[in-house]
C-alpha cells in the first residue's frame, strides 16, 4: 500500500495491482468452482440416466398392467361390488345352489369383485384354467346368470 501525496494516515489507498491480483484469484476461483459444479452435474445425469434405463422395463410392464385394469374398469374406489344387501344375498344363493367352491361360483364372486371381465381376467381372477372358465361360463349362460358384451361377460342386474 501507498500513501498519496499530501494524504494522512487514515487516507490510505490500495494499490491497483494487488486488487487486480485478488480479483484475478477470485475469478480463478469462480472458474474452478464451475467446472466442479459442471463435472458434478454430468455425473448426476449420467446417474439419473442408469436409473432411467434400469426402471424403464418396470414402469413398461406397470403401464401395460394399468391398462388392463383401465379396460376391466377396476379404479382406485375399491371392488366393483356395489350390490345391495339384498342383491348380495340373491348371488350367495346362487352360489350355494351351484356349489360353494365350485367354477360358476367363483366366477360370480370374480364378477362380483371385478364387474365385467374377459375369459384372460377371469382365468386369473377366479384362478381356474381356460377351458374351467369356459364351461363355468356355459353353465352360467345356461342358467341365464350372465351378460356377453363382445369378448367380455358380467352378471345379468338382479
Amino acid at each position: 500500500m501507498r500513501l498519496l501525496e499530501g494524504a494522512t494516515d487514515a487516507e490510505v489507498v490500495t494499490d491497483p495491482n494487488d486488487e487486480i491480483e485478488a480479483l484475478q484469484q477470485d475469478n480463478a476461483d469462480l472458474r474452478r468452482e464451475l467446472s466442479r459444479a459442471i463435472q458434478a452435474k454430468r455425473a448426476s445425469e449420467q446417474g439419473l440416466s442408469a436409473l432411467r434405463k434400469q426402471l424403464t422395463p418396470l414402469y413398461r410392464a406397470l403401464q401395460a398392467v394399468f391398462g388392463e385394469l383401465d379396460a376391466a374398469g377396476v379404479d382406485d374406489s375399491g371392488p366393483a361390488n356395489n350390490a345391495t344387501p339384498r342383491v348380495s344375498a340373491v348371488w350367495e344363493s346362487w352360489k350355494q345352489k351351484l356349489g360353494t367352491n365350485t367354477a360358476p361360483a367363483r366366477v360370480i364372486d370374480a364378477l362380483l369383485g371385478h364387474g365385467e371381465l374377459n375369459v384372460a381376467q377371469l382365468k386369473v381372477a377366479a384362478k381356474m384354467a381356460n377351458q374351467t372358465v369356459y364351461d363355468a361360463i356355459h353353465r352360467l349362460n345356461k342358467l341365464g346368470l350372465i351378460n356377453k358384451n363382445g369378448g367380455r361377460f358380467s352378471l345379468k342386474q338382479l
